[in-house]
């Protein structure tokens, strides 16, 4: 079993910095290259304001820092226009960039190494959990649990993107451990470890005040009635853990309008609650498997949810509320407000997968509590052993497989936007001399640039998603004269998912004739393309 779990730690290692620069550079991707690099969108926007020609090394500029942007500049761009996002893992690309470097796969590296901190935190949580409380002699759940983080599609999926989600399931494992190692040991010293690692969470994500929720309403219930020191340590401890974190919530509180814009996609689009039910399905199943192709992965997700819902069940029935009651909570606390509003008002918060980290390492546990007592169990007759055995093969033959996958592939569904952007790249690379032009958010083009050649040529007009100046949902793109346009062998015009307002205004323009460009990866391929071909001009 030792040598098996050693084969699988290394596969998810190996996994981890597979192809780092391969996957399509996406738009958060490169928005965290801006704000690391201590720039901001409305600098891009109004240098870019003067309806000049320029080259792709001189957009690329706002991806790396110059030597003169500090993590000053870095905090600043952060509260300025992206208040949601606190700043210490963007301070951390700031130091790594300064360092070691800013290309595509520097910048994927400091997330994927920061997911290797995942193992001795898990180690660390299960001992408190499983081993410390007497439910096992051995630390079979603990490798078990390594075992399939290191292998789970999701987590190298999260550990590949430069944004701060490894950072945050290692901070999540590390405050949850700290607080059941602080509750045991009820030492001062282990409480302000508790509080340090509270604030790490808390300057990591936002949401992370979810899992400080959870912790609070775990040593209320448990230790509500009996061991009153606990609770007034865990008290003091967290109290002093949200003072220190107090002069982020003024920011962003000073700067909500802001942190409203950048979350505006969350409350745009509302999904039925079928919809809902299936991509939450697929959220629990793709921690497991993910080979993004149906009807596979559609009937395996269900198998595993039924997996997941017996594993909570014996965990509930076999395990002591001090052990259960934390994982429900980090399971519960962490994912229904999310998901309740979205019932009930509409909107896409429970949508994204890398917001409910904690659920689903919650349910990791939960998975690995299920394998490990019937593992470690010798009474129990000879085929139900190989039952368990045979399913733990299974488990970790399908993550194998899903990282194989996607580990080849340009686009995966944690990009969801820019797949198209390599399939662009290619089309405008292939032409001589060629021109681009767009007035397209910051984030787009940003991610854009990184598949096109340095001898293309741009014109831009770049709107932002989340500073004080305004986006149009109007054509306003400056065409030059026709002879400046003569001298390029061919010129593109370029606008991700363009609103149906944009395209009217665009169909209007009497000077040029543009001609869509479709391909397989476009989201709105036939109906709202991303590129056109200006192919002639009417007139002058």
């Amino acid at each position: 079993m030792r040598f098996f779990l050693v084969i699988v730690l290394l596969l998810g290692i190996f996994f981890r910095f597979t192809h780092l620069e391969y996957k399509v550079y996406w738009y958060d991707d490169a928005i965290t290259s801006l704000r690391a690099s201590g720039y901001t969108e409305e600098e891009v926007v109004q240098h870019f304001s003067g309806k000049s020609i320029v080259s792709v090394k001189e957009l690329q500029r706002y991806q790396h820092p110059d030597g003169t942007r500090s993590v000053i500049d870095v905090v600043e761009s952060l509260a300025k226009e992206d208040p949601q996002h606190p700043p210490l893992y963007y301070g951390l690309a700031n130091f790594w960039f300064q360092s070691i470097g800013s290309s595509v796969a520097l910048a994927r590296l400091l997330p994927a190494l920061l997911s290797l901190l995942v193992f001795p935190c898990t180690y660390w949580l299960c001992q408190e959990l499983f081993v410390e409380t007497g439910i096992f002699a051995s630390k079979l759940p603990t490798w078990l649990t390594i075992g399939l983080i290191a292998i789970s599609p999701f987590h190298v999926l999260y550990a590949q993107e430069s944004r701060q989600y490894s950072l945050w399931i290692v901070t999540t494992l590390l405050s949850t451990a700290a607080l059941l190692w602080a509750i045991r040991i009820k030492t001062r010293i282990s409480w302000g470890i508790y509080t340090l690692t509270l604030v790490i969470n808390l300057y990591t994500f936002l949401l992370a005040g979810l899992v400080a929720i959870a912790h609070g309403l775990y040593v209320m219930i448990i230790y509500r009635f009996r061991h009153q020191n606990i609770l007034k340590n865990y008290l003091v401890a967290s109290l002093l853990g949200f003072m220190i974190f107090l002069p982020w919530v003024w920011v962003a509180m000073v700067n909500q309008s802001q942190a409203k814009k950048g979350l505006n996609w969350t409350f745009i689009h509302s999904l039925n609650i079928l919809e809902l039910k299936d991509i939450w399905i697929q959220h629990l199943g793709r921690i497991f498997f993910d080979i993004n192709q149906e009807p596979w992965d559609f009937y395996v997700h269900r198998v595993l949810l039924v997996l997941i819902v017996y594993a909570f069940y014996c965990l509930c029935r076999q395990t002591p509320i001090s052990v259960w009651l934390l994982i429900i909570l980090l399971a519960g606390v962490t994912t229904l407000p999310l998901m309740v509003p979205d019932l009930i008002f509409g909107g896409m918060r429970s949508v994204q997968a890398r917001y409910i980290i904690p659920s689903l390492l919650a349910v990791q546990l939960a998975i690995a509590y299920l394998l490990g007592i019937n593992l470690a169990n010798s009474s129990l007759r000879y085929w139900h052993q190989k039952f368990w055995q045979l399913l733990l093969v299974i488990l970790v033959s399908g993550s194998i497989l899903s990282c194989a996958v996607s580990s080849q592939a340009t686009v995966w569904y944690n990009k969801n936007h820019n797949g198209e952007n390599i399939a662009i790249g290619k089309i405008i690379n292939q032409t001589t001399y060629p021109l681009l032009i767009s007035d397209a958010a910051v984030g787009h083009l940003l991610s854009l640039s990184y598949s096109l050649n340095p001898n293309v040529h741009i014109l831009l007009q770049p709107h932002c998603a989340t500073c004080p100046i305004q986006p149009s949902s109007i054509f306003k793109v400056y065409l030059p004269p026709v002879k400046e346009l003569e001298r390029f062998s061919d010129v593109f015009l370029y606008r991700y998912s363009p609103r149906k307002e944009w395209l009217k205004e665009l169909a209007k323009q009497q000077n040029y004739k543009f001609e869509p460009i479709v391909f397989g990866f476009a989201k709105f391929a036939k109906d709202r393309p991303a590129l056109w071909r200006v192919t002639s001009i009417l007139k002058n």
